[in-house]
């Protein structure tokens, strides 16, 4: 009897023109013996997909079950064509000598002939790995596209922030994500030099919460680092994968980062209608480069949440127009009220200790009237404080409060109003700390003066006698960060923003009583900003409030400053 193996080898032979077929064929032709394991043929094409020999092949017939993926061979390995001559067809992958992958389409069937006593096992493989790598692209771009429609739709019927970052960060590439925040700026036009709040957060289930308040807290001051605000970008997302590493972070903030366990940061640009509202923030804990399709997917997504927060925010915003317009003869009412009062209250003094002095029926030792005289004077003073206030703020709500800026220094401007904190903090203990070596300051002195005075003023009335009311200073990216700390009984996190308007009073701890007529942190809001800074309450958890604004550096100081500019 005539063996298989000598069968097929003396048909190939017999037959030139077949092998010739078999060798010119881009797929893999092998055929096997089943019962012996024997490989009876394979085609040249096998060097080229398998990237081995073919003696090695016929060497070892189970290298073609060693090459499958390990995650395949299970499957690869169950599977066998029966003998109803049906051919069974897979795809699965395989691993080249070099580390390289090929996805394999295979066709598997059963040759039997009468006049032998076994069967021949015929495998036609193909390399189809660029197809497959292009079914994988049109799958994922579907994918995506789906993901799209869906999450845009969602966030559109969002009707809070919270609903609409959430919704956003359900997006395939944003899932493994730690934290995010959306930061708006406080003047969309002026970019993130101005005022930034923190309109919501999201925090992974993977990732613990805030367990205290200080965590929190470490959070937010990363935000009020001025130093972060040079990684925003208006025009594309800004992404930092080396935390330990790169130049563009401050110390602090990268403390801070890597404290969070974070590798990755990315600033999205949130820009609705040409304005530039602020920046989505997504910290990840591993190292997430992005491909250039997973951007351009994120920003449709990021691009629809901004529109939908900015729609929010103008509701928000058309709501407390009606609510301030329906409150507003009763504001009217109050601020006639106050102005009455607080111009009433000195006039009443003068007009009783003048009316005192002038009596022809008493007669006052040199002493006294001394001490009615100093009294008519701080009343007057007093007096002249409101109406210079009243003037500076519809001055600044004008437009033409003028500010005439020129290079000083913080030395010069704390020396010059050194005598007016000294009284101011008469009974407290007033500590400065200027960091070495600051640089210029481009700022009218004059006006930045008052500012610090107005400040120290509110620390001293609401900070008790006896504490430290403490003033620092030092260099934030492009501009100097003053810091006004004291140790009163703080600002409840509702009114932070709210005391810098007009006529927004705080109370006394003690006593509940108002102090003043409301106009000095608006007044101090209005002077920073015309000088292209912010003004804010930063979040502590130690009792007290600390004041912080910003001023501009010198343009020669200034690296944003071109030598054009000067």
């Amino acid at each position: 009897m005539i063996r298989p193996q000598t069968k097929v080898i003396t048909a190939l032979e017999s037959y030139p023109a077949l092998k010739q077929i078999f060798q010119n064929f881009k797929q893999v032709v092998w055929i096997h013996d089943p019962i012996n394991h024997h490989i009876l043929y394979v085609s040249p094409a096998f060097e080229t997909v398998w990237g081995r020999s073919c003696e090695s092949f016929y060497n070892d017939p189970l290298t073609i079950i060693k090459s499958v993926h390990p995650e395949d061979r299970v499957k690869v390995m169950a599977a066998s064509p029966d003998d109803t001559h049906m051919s069974l067809n897979q795809t699965y992958r395989i691993l080249r000598p070099d580390g390289s992958e090929r996805w394999i389409s295979a066709q598997t069937f059963l040759i039997r002939e009468e006049s032998l006593t076994g069967s021949f096992l015929v495998c036609v493989a193909q390399d189809i790995t660029v197809q497959s790598m292009v079914d994988q692209t049109l799958r994922k771009a579907l994918d995506r596209s789906r993901e799209q429609f869906t999450l845009s739709r969602r966030m559109s019927l969002a009707r809070n922030p919270e609903t609409v970052l959430k919704t956003l960060m359900s997006a395939s590439e944003l899932r493994s994500a730690q934290r995010a925040y959306v930061l708006f700026f406080g003047f969309p036009t002026g970019g993130p030099s101005h005022e930034i709040e923190v309109i919501t957060s999201w925090t992974s289930n993977s990732y613990p919460a805030y367990s205290t308040p200080d965590e929190s807290l470490h959070d937010a001051s990363l935000f009020e680092d001025l130093a972060i605000l040079d990684l925003f970008n208006s025009s594309k997302a800004v992404i930092i994968t080396e935390i330990a590493r790169d130049q563009r972070l401050t110390p602090m903030v990268r403390d801070l980062l890597l404290e969070r366990q974070t590798q990755t940061l990315v600033t999205f640009p949130l820009v609705a209608l040409g304005n530039w509202l602020g920046c989505l923030l997504v910290f990840f804990p591993k190292e997430n480069p992005f491909e250039p399709i997973e951007l351009r997917h994120l920003k449709v997504l990021v691009d629809q949440a901004t529109i939908t927060l900015y729609n929010l925010q103008l509701l928000e915003t058309e709501a407390e127009s009606r609510h301030e317009a329906e409150r507003a003869n009763e504001i009217k009412t109050r601020f006639l009220a106050m102005i009455s009062h607080e111009l009433r209250t000195p006039l009443t003094s003068i007009k009783g200790f003048t009316t005192t002095l002038l009596a022809e029926d008493v007669t006052w030792e040199a002493g006294e009237q001394r001490d009615f005289i100093q009294t008519i004077e701080q009343e007057a003073n007093r007096l002249q404080e409101l109406i210079d206030h009243l003037l500076d703020l519809s001055r600044l709500e004008a437009g033409m409060l003028p500010i005439v800026l020129n290079p000083c220094t913080l030395e010069n401007i704390f020396d010059d109003a050194l005598s007016q904190f000294e009284i101011l903090t008469h009974g407290h203990v007033l500590t400065t700390h200027l960091s070495a070596n600051l640089p210029p300051v481009y700022i009218d002195a004059k006006r930045i003066a008052q500012v610090l005075v107005n400040l120290v003023s509110n620390a001293s009335t609401y900070a008790p006698k006896g504490t430290e009311i403490n003033i620092t200073a030092s260099v934030r990216g492009n501009f100097v960060q003053i810091n006004v700390a004291d140790q009163g009984p703080g600002i409840p996190q509702a009114e932070r923003k709210r005391v810098f308007q007009a006529f927004r009073r705080g109370s006394h701890e003690e006593n509940g009583t108002a102090k003043g007529a409301g106009l000095g942190l608006a007044i101090c809001k209005g002077l920073v900003e015309a000088h292209g800074g912010r003004i804010w309450i930063q979040k502590k958890s130690t009792p007290g409030t600390t004041v912080s604004l910003t001023i501009p550096l010198a343009p020669s100081h200034n690296p944003l400053v071109t030598p054009e500019e000067l």
